[in-house]
């Protein structure tokens, strides 16, 4: 049987194809050029656009939202034959954006097309009285804000405030949207929560529209005029079928040539992809497959290795039966930046694996590479079933760009090798000649972009706090203020920008002093440079391409680095706020670790998250707060200290947490009188969550004590602190009591019985 990567060993080697668009097309077309084994790059603007493409060996995903220039960027590293746009029909600009960047690199740019549906029945306006077309949800919600009844939008929610506010009543809305953290952030802050928010994946038939209709009381539905594959149709009978009326979005119009079927954009796609140069390998007569040197010699044999250890590794292996995989480091860029080790170790494989942009890079620029057959694959499980599949690869490679060591994927296939390993158990006892035990691993270092950056500019770096913004979260002021100097690996020219203004913001405000600021571009090619600047500087920078950034925080020192902040500190207005001693002993029985994620719960001013956020800049902090005076001050007190891992949630617990992140501590500073529905909500998605309680009335100590007696709970301590401050009255001096405070701290036990659902019940009621 011809395995799928002897199909493509043996008889294709396509060209990569970029394809932008997490729509269900886009999906489609990527599907079916995989299946042709054509390589794919596919842009998604969201995580969850990422999480329902299906993994494939010739799949690699770009998650998060380009402008144009990181468009072009993109698509000059990834060495694509052409670009697929199958983007939303609505999304005009992004689609002006790709075919720009397109022109900008000179690749061909195929525009998939979706059919809209439209009928001539329409006539561009009506299809009867209770269907309406507009130009967008602007039009939309004007139109509705004159007209009574519930509305059902099913437009997703990038655009959901600007409806929101076009209707100017936000109670009447219901959303069906993406199940993301994005999606239902974009709800929460156009106004709606709980049963206002449907996060489902569309699309869907004609009988569950009408059950989203029904259960959402709508007497209007908003859609777009997105055609069968968004699910158009099926929203129009649903509408028609519940007797309400439809106010659909048209599709826009486009001044840029007209879109292809996905019958034409494949046949386009394969024609550009075409067939590179062949692989060195020849069929035996059996049909079987001989990778590597045609005449059937080990590489080790034709080629000079003077990496002694290195060579006699390969020939003991191949003396015992056993099968040799490097994973190797080739250095940030230039053949120069890779280990002799390296070069050697891609001169005695039978084959190379990786990704392709780095495969493209090796056999341009490293001789040991000539000749050599290549799998465009880094995915570790793919590469394990690839050599499982070919037992006559006796030596084989894992190429990695920088060390294998430094945000390399060479720890996802260690991981994989030992739980692998640990699954097989004792082969005797199973009769298995488990390929697992035959194959040794050797791991080889590359020079990475920090020891290489670190001798260019003439900096020690062993003490440095090593950071990455590359398709992650990372908050980079927050480090910086806890570390003498920080290393930052950047996303691209944009990334820097922006870390730039983070860094002159924080400056401008107080909250970071003096910084010293390097940065490093292309390092290790042609165009590398090293420059130092100001973070109004790096604002500026135009130029595309990879970057570093070193920040040295000369007034590390300044920085305290336990809670207590002074009261001062923070705006306060009328909103009740945590006071410094008290803020501070809280925190410290909160006993947060170094990567929490804390709910504070009645936020107020935001006193409490901001000392959590700052003391603790690898968590995050999500502050919880209704009172519409107190959210304005937590979101100026979060800037004033330029917080990039504070994020604030309007609305009143408990129904605002349901969809938050599960916490691991929670500080409730104000509950409402519904603290024991909150501690419900908080051990149901975290049975073992440490928790904080601060109260000043009797009241919420008694509902609170009543409340822990039916909960999992444990080391339950409860103090109450009194706290007096020197004032100065005229030439005296005296002590001014403020209100003493109960401290109550206790964690989950660790278990939760979804059955005991009477004790839950009669706490709710």
């Amino acid at each position: 049987m011809i395995t799928f990567f002897e199909n493509y060993i043996m008889n294709k080697s396509y060209r990569k194809v970029l394809i932008f668009g997490g729509t269900t097309e886009g999906r489609g077309v990527a599907e079916r050029l995989l299946a042709q084994g054509v390589p794919c790059t596919v842009s998604v603007a969201t995580q969850y656009g990422e999480e329902v493409m299906e993994p494939h060996p010739l799949l690699e995903i770009h998650t998060g939202r380009l402008e144009q220039g990181a468009m072009a960027q993109l698509m000059r590293d990834g060495l694509f034959c052409c670009v697929i746009d199958a983007t939303h029909p609505h999304a005009q600009e992004v689609s002006a954006q790709i075919r720009a960047a397109c022109e900008k690199t000179g690749l061909p740019c195929l525009r998939l097309q979706r059919e809209t549906g439209r009928t001539e029945k329409t006539g561009g306006e009506r299809a009867d009285d209770r269907c309406v077309f507009v130009n967008d949800v602007e039009e939309a919600g004007t139109y509705l804000a004159g007209l009574p009844g519930r509305v059902l939008v099913t437009t997703g929610s990038k655009e959901l405030g600007r409806f929101v506010k076009a209707l100017g009543d936000a109670s009447r809305v219901t959303a069906r949207v993406l199940p993301a953290e994005a999606s239902l952030q974009a709800c929460r802050e156009a106004g709606l929560a709980g049963s206002q928010i449907f996060a489902m994946q569309g699309p869907f038939d004609t009988e569950m529209n009408c059950a989203l209709i029904r259960h959402a009381d709508a007497e209007w539905l908003i859609t777009k005029e997105t055609g069968a594959a968004g699910g158009y149709p099926e929203k129009l009978r649903a509408a028609q079928e519940c007797g309400i009326g439809a106010v659909v979005i048209r599709t826009p119009a486009t001044s840029a040539a007209p879109g292809m079927s996905p019958d034409e954009v494949i046949a386009r796609a394969l024609k550009y992809a075409g067939e590179s140069e062949s692989t060195e390998e020849a069929k035996s007569t059996d049909g079987s497959v001989s990778i590597g040197d045609p005449a059937g010699h080990d590489a080790s044999e034709n080629t000079e290795i003077k990496n002694i250890e290195l060579k006699k590794t390969v020939i003991k292996a191949q003396a015992a039966g056993r099968r040799s995989l490097f994973l190797a480091g080739t250095g940030v860029g230039a053949p120069e930046a890779g280990t002799q080790e390296a070069h050697e170790a891609v001169a005695s494989a039978d084959i190379l694996f990786g990704a392709q942009s780095v495969l493209d890079n090796l056999k341009s620029s490293w001789p040991e590479a000539a000749g050599k057959a290549v799998v465009p694959v880094y995915d570790a499980r793919a590469i394990l079933q690839y050599l499982q599949e070919h037992p006559r690869i006796r030596t084989a490679a894992v190429m990695y760009s920088g060390d294998s060591g430094f945000y390399s994927g060479a720890s996802s296939m260690l991981a994989l090798v030992e739980k692998r390993r640990s699954e097989a158990g004792d082969t005797s006892e199973t009769g298995r000649d488990d390929f697992m035990d035959k194959l040794d691993i050797r791991v080889i270092c590359g020079i990475s972009c920090v020891s290489w950056f670190a001798a260019r500019a003439g900096i020690p770096w062993q003490d440095w706090k090593i950071l990455s913004s590359h398709g992650r979260f990372c908050n980079v002021i927050g480090e910086v203020r806890r570390h003498v100097r920080c290393f930052v690996l950047l996303s691209g020219a944009e990334d820097l920008r922006r870390t730039g203004a983070l860094l002159l913001k924080a400056q401008q405000e107080g909250t970071l002093g003096l910084l010293r600021l390097i940065y490093g571009y292309e390092l290790s090619r042609p165009g590398e440079e090293i420059r130092e600047c100001s973070a109004a500087e790096l604002t500026q920078v135009s130029r595309e391409g990879l970057y570093v950034l070193f920040i040295e925080n000369l007034l590390f020192q300044r920085f305290p680095v336990l809670p207590g902040l002074p009261d001062s500190a923070f705006l306060r207005g009328r909103a009740p706020m945590t006071s410094s001693e008290i803020r501070a002993l809280s925190l410290c029985k909160l006993q947060p670790g170094p990567k929490p994620l804390i709910w504070d719960v009645g936020a107020g001013t935001g006193s409490v998250s901001v000392e959590a956020a700052l003391a603790c800049p690898g968590g995050r902090v999500w502050s919880i707060e209704y009172k519409k005076a107190a959210l304005e001050l937590l979101k100026e007190n979060r800037d004033r200290f330029c917080l990039q891992n504070m994020e604030i949630v309007e609305g009143r617990a408990p129904e605002a947490l349901k969809d938050l992140p599960v916490p691991t501590h929670v500080f409730i500073g104000g509950s409402g009188g519904e603290i024991g529905q909150i501690l419900l909500e908080v051990f149901s998605k975290n049975p073992g969550a440490r928790v904080v309680v601060n109260c000043i009335t009797s009241e919420t100590l008694a509902a609170l004590q009543t409340a822990l007696k039916r909960l999992p709970v444990q080391d339950v301590e409860c103090i109450q602190v009194s706290v007096h401050r020197e004032e100065t009255l005229g030439n005296y001096h005296y002590l001014r009591g403020m209100n003493p405070v109960f401290i109550i701290s206790f964690e989950g036990s660790g278990t939760w019985y979804a059955a005991d659902h009477a004790a839950a019940e009669q706490q709710r009621t």
